[in-house]
């Protein structure tokens, strides 16, 4: 009996202990910051960037004489892969690479063409925006799906979180970009970021690109919305 009782006793706990989790995990698709982020190059001179603080990019530039509101469209450059040797990113196959290029630009035009005209070339009024992506790791499914339900696999990816600042088996991306005066190449503004998944139950969000996905949404969203502030002088 007092096995049984036991066993009874221990599913209790773990049934328990998995709602808790579902309860706080579930419902934020927001991409957590990585804890750092290797520039690549694509940017060349990057002297001038800021550390960024909570709510901001990793690193940030902005040149202080910059004034968006005499800027009403926008060029939006094809999506270029910078991507270190040895990186997840340079072992992806050409398709899967041109695949996420295309989602992210999409993603921007998306987002940009609620503010501005997107146009095709340069002149007065055009800002150009250029961005690479850098990093691109996709999740491992079935190991973020077991570790995302199982309290041990919680309890495992917390530890991994601690010691380097993301979760187990979620994907990660990492970008850079950089805007332009489109006629005198001028550079206005300019980020570097880094995004990984989170442990995410209620949203399904168990595929291998969704958590690269979800920081090219958060990443396309948080550039509108900033050049939004920046056009109402309302930047911090």
């Amino acid at each position: 009996m007092e096995t049984t009782v036991g066993k009874l006793r221990t599913a209790v706990t773990l049934f328990a202990v998995t709602a808790f989790c579902a309860v706080c995990f579930a419902g934020c698709r927001t991409p957590m910051q990585t804890r750092d982020v290797k520039l690549s190059g694509f940017l060349g001179d990057s002297s001038g960037f800021t550390v960024g603080k909570s709510g901001q990019p990793q690193r940030y530039f902005l040149a202080p004489d910059a004034r968006f509101e005499h800027y009403s469209r926008v060029m939006i450059d094809p999506v270029s892969i910078w991507a270190s040797e040895g990186s997840a990113l340079s072992k992806l196959p050409k398709e899967e690479a041109e695949a996420l290029q295309s989602y992210l630009y999409g993603r921007l035009n998306e987002e940009l063409s609620k503010d501005y005209t997107v146009v095709e070339q340069a002149g007065p009024g055009v800002l150009r925006l250029r961005v690479a992506l850098t990093e691109a790791k996709g999740g491992s499914v079935v190991r973020n799906t077991i570790s995302s339900i199982l309290p041990i696999g919680l309890a495992i990816s917390a530890l991994k979180l601690a010691a380097t600042g993301t979760h187990t088996a979620v994907g990660e991306a990492d970008m850079e970009l950089e805007l332009l005066d489109s006629e005198t190449g001028k550079r206005l503004a300019a980020a570097v970021d880094g995004r990984a998944g989170r442990k995410v139950i209620a949203s399904g969000n168990f595929t291998r690109w969704g958590d690269v996905k979800d920081a090219f949404d958060f990443w396309a969203q948080r550039t509108r919305e900033r050049l939004e502030k920046l056009r109402n002088r309302t930047f911090e």
